[in-house]
């Protein structure tokens, strides 16, 4: 049978349609045809200087139906190809001279910075990279710290600084093994002398601050009333600029006794609690109990306190696990909610932040009678769960006491309802007041324990 020209136009395009299988070899045109291979294309060019920063599309397979795209960055210096492939390129503007953040797609992200230096293009690989590094859709490498220096946190890790020019990278210390029970690894402040650093344990609500040197020795870590700064988007900021503006204000350096840079917070100082129980303060108001801290080798702490011994924390400590790094003694015997005090720990529980628990002699009944009788004489509004009607359904428990007590009808907020709620079938009695919730417990030791659950402030709408 003999086949027309036409039939045989038809069948050849019909077959392109169906399979897309004809390859894609179109050479390269245009500007940058010299560094571009057979199939590729420039989507965009950022030129700076000798450089350019170009978006790269590769198409495989040809055809319409079969094709696929890759796209990838290439940096380029002159006529000359400096960086192949890239997950991403960034100038860094703050230099007049042409400077690059680039993600190396051959060694698995690790960052780059390329620079020009005696009229070539040099590349330096920044090797603490490697491990990782947040930022958001604004700040992608790095958040600006100081005139080119960028803060590149690590996910629970301080992360590292990186300068140029010349390029330097300064690990940040991470706190010794135990401490990470606090969170405390957020960077706050950096020391005069620039070699300690002051971690926080959140770049928008901060509760303690922990003071690390540069060879990783750390000071005592001293709690703060829960600060919840500057509400802002998010992804479209750089988050640490209204936490280093706080820090500027709220966080003072001084040398310690041994002259070592220690912080000294706003507010805190030796006997800042006055006449008041500074322990019993502690389980009554976050806002005035947070400004006193008990770490005696810290001029801003009460005195009186001191780290106790092995023998002190195996008779108060014994049969609940393994004590946090954070604890204390009084010197002399003392008391709060009428009971001898044990041990004063300092730690984090879950979400809260960080905050205190206290071991007692009493017993929980006692105490809790006496944390009520406290709470009433200082007209601090509260609720005992524990005196709340049983749930009904799904509604949540002692939200009608809890709406007239702290003023807050629309929600118990998210995390307290979940307490709330965990602590139903929990034994203890667990208080609310307007900026924290604790519960009374009895201890593995015959006395009770009286701990901080959640620090915040209940009367916001978020």
């Amino acid at each position: 049978m003999k086949i027309s020209a036409r039939h045989r136009w038809w069948c050849a395009t019909a077959f392109v349609l169906l399979t897309g299988c004809w390859p894609y070899t179109e050479p390269a045109t245009g500007e940058y045809a010299a560094v571009l291979k057979r199939g590729e294309k420039v989507t965009r060019a950022d030129a700076y200087g000798r450089f350019a920063a170009l978006s790269v599309e590769y198409r495989q397979g040809g055809g319409s139906l079969m094709s696929t795209h890759n796209n990838s960055m290439r940096l380029i210096y002159g006529d000359k190809v400096v960086v192949q492939a890239a997950d991403g390129i960034e100038r860094w503007t703050e230099f007049t001279q042409p400077v690059y953040f680039v993600k190396l797609r051959e060694d698995d992200g690790v960052l780059a910075l390329v620079h020009e230096r005696a009229g070539k293009a040099v590349v330096e690989k920044i090797a603490a990279s490697k491990d990782g590094y947040q930022g958001n859709e604004t700040y992608t490498h790095g958040f600006p710290l100081s005139p080119g220096v960028r803060y590149f946190p690590g996910s629970q890790r301080p992360g590292f600084l990186l300068s140029a020019l010349p390029v330097k990278t300064t690990v940040l210390p991470s706190p010794p093994e135990g401490d990470d029970s606090l969170y405390a690894h957020v960077l706050a402040a950096i020391s005069p002398d620039g070699q300690t650093y002051a971690y926080v344990d959140s770049e928008y609500a901060p509760s303690v601050v922990l003071v690390v040197d540069a060879d990783g020795k750390r000071r005592e870590p001293i709690p703060l009333p829960k600060i919840y700064l500057a509400d802002a988007p998010i992804y479209q900021f750089n988050p640490y600029e209204r936490l280093w503006a706080w820090s500027r204000t709220a966080l003072a350096w001084h040398k310690d006794g041994a002259g070592s840079w220690e912080v000294r917070p706003d507010g805190v100082a030796p006997g800042a609690a006055g006449t008041r129980n500074a322990v019993e303060q502690l389980f009554i108001s976050d806002q005035s109990g947070y400004r006193s801290c008990f770490a005696a080798a810290n001029a801003a702490c009460l005195p009186g306190w001191r780290r106790p011994n092995a023998a002190e924390l195996r008779k108060t400590y014994a049969g609940d696990g393994d004590a946090p790094p954070f604890a204390y003694v009084p010197s002399a015997p003392a008391s709060a909610f009428g009971s001898r005090i044990g041990l004063l720990l300092f730690s984090r529980v879950c979400c809260s932040g960080a905050s205190y628990h206290l071991y007692l002699d009493g017993a929980p009944e006692a105490v809790a009678a006496q944390l009520s009788a406290r709470l009433h004489e200082s007209k601090t509004p509260f609720v005992r769960v524990d005196e709340c009607p049983r749930r009904s359904g799904n509604e949540g428990r002692c939200a009608a006491q809890l709406a007239q007590q702290l003023k807050r009808p629309e929600s118990l907020g998210r995390d307290l309802e979940q307490l709330i709620g965990s602590m139903e079938e929990q034994p203890g009695v667990m208080f609310v007041m307007p900026s924290m919730a604790v519960v009374v417990r009895a201890s593995g030791q015959g006395g009770s324990i009286i701990q901080t659950l959640l620090r915040a402030d209940f009367s916001r709408r978020d």
